[in-house]
């Protein structure tokens, strides 16, 4: 028995993208296809189901599990070493200094 082939649209329903996404796919080379007829122009297209479940297969992904994961936010109780500066304070020094004197 010969394996089924697709045509681009269905191929694209098959994995459940549009025809233009299955046509990005095919130029970065993510999933191959079968070059049908004798054409050099214009390349009619046709998929094989094996090739499109080793695409799948290939693009399938898992999410770890937040409460494990090593790139997570980390908490610490280390402070900085650097020193500690009042930005309250160097404000209102500058106001300061900008005050014009009053003329009484």
């Amino acid at each position: 028995m010969q394996a089924r082939l697709f045509n681009i649209d269905e191929a694209a329903e098959r994995l459940g993208i549009s025809p233009r996404t299955l046509r990005e796919h095919v130029r970065h080379g993510e999933i191959t296809f079968i070059a049908m007829g004798r054409g050099t122009e214009k390349i009619r297209r046709m998929f094989a189901e094996s090739d499109l479940d080793t695409f799948v297969e290939r693009r399938r992904r898992s999410e770890p599990c937040p409460s494990i994961n090593p790139r997570g936010r980390r908490s610490s109780t280390t402070t900085s070493s650097g020193p500690v500066v009042d930005f309250t304070a160097l404000r209102a020094a500058k106001r300061a200094a900008k005050q014009k004197p009053s003329n009484a």
